[in-house]
């Protein structure tokens, strides 16, 4: 299932395996190239992390974030938030 993808990309992200950079250039590429059919309550999750990533400035510290920016730690927080309802969706199709 092409959501798996997502989720690794996740954790890959969240376990520092990956950098938030590469999270970031990856998820944005990812997402925007989908082409699988997903269901509102999948793309509501997926796509808040989307947007989540695309509020992403590497200038930004905790504390300052704003509507449209955030700190890699929102970002993380977020991310993490996201795995935990896209983790719930797949454990109960």
């Amino acid at each position: 299932m092409f959501t798996y993808r997502y989720k690794r990309l996740i954790e890959d992200f969240l376990n520092e395996v990956i950098s938030v950079e590469d999270f970031e250039h990856n998820y944005l590429s990812t997402f925007k190239k989908e082409t699988e059919r997903m269901d509102n309550t999948l793309f509501h999750i997926l796509n808040g992390v989307f947007e989540a990533v695309d509020c992403y400035w590497r200038e930004c510290l905790p504390g300052q974030e704003t509507a449209f920016e955030i700190s890699e730690q929102q970002l993380r927080k977020e991310v993490r938030e996201a795995l935990i309802n896209l983790n719930n969706v797949l454990n109960n199709p």
